[in-house]
């Protein structure tokens, strides 16, 4: 799973990176991690728990007569058989009609595939004058989501290349799965161990 965001003065970076690898992989599922987004009550209709407007999540504004605000990020799924067999239900998520769930012999558990949206916030600075520890992070539910789905009984190890600040191993580790990671970062990779001492995952 590589999750991979773009600039709106660059938006072909993800597909130049994405060109590259599939001379090794093959391109299952695009992913889309929705930050932020907005609804209109005329569009939904009488739809259960929606009374009004909403708008959830954050993004970065941007200032732009040319470009729209960037709302989300790709996470292209990357296999070496195009054939790999999904947990989707893993990150399924409960009807919205329970008439499905009668009318439908898989929904018996009142569960159905989340599809390729993924509406999933993420923490933000509260003032220009906090530091962000990593000018790009993904929560740490972003990698939890991918492991599940890729099925945890058969996920023996997980390897994160770029590490960062270490959220894959905080994905990995609350879910009980083998992980290693490379960070050639000095102060990201002490940023990394910190949070995870933080969370009483590493001894200090």
């Amino acid at each position: 799973f590589l999750n991979i965001g773009a600039k709106p003065t660059d938006p072909t970076v993800p597909f130049e990176v994405l060109g590259r690898l599939q001379k090794h992989f093959h391109l299952q599922n695009v992913i889309h991690w929705i930050k932020s987004i907005a609804i209109q009550k005329e569009d939904v209709g009488d739809y259960p728990g929606i009374s009004g407007n909403v708008a959830v999540g954050h993004f970065k504004p941007i200032n732009s007569p040319r470009f729209l605000n960037d709302c989300h990020e790709y996470i292209f799924h990357l296999t070496k058989t195009r054939n790999v067999p999904l947990d989707r239900l893993a990150v399924g998520v409960e009807y919205q009609d329970k008439s499905n769930v009668a009318r439908w012999k898989s929904a018996g558990n009142d569960r159905r595939c989340r599809g390729n949206t993924w509406f999933v916030p993420y923490k933000t600075i509260k003032n220009r004058k906090q530091q962000r520890p990593h000018p790009a992070t993904f929560p740490v539910k972003i990698p939890q989501m991918c492991i599940q789905l890729h099925g945890l009984e058969r996920t023996h190890l997980v390897l994160d290349p770029f590490l960062g600040i270490g959220n894959s191993a905080r994905a990995c580790v609350e879910l009980g799965i083998n992980f290693t990671g490379f960070e050639i970062d000095p102060y990201y990779f002490q940023e990394a161990s910190r949070l995870l001492k933080e969370s009483q995952i590493l001894p200090p």
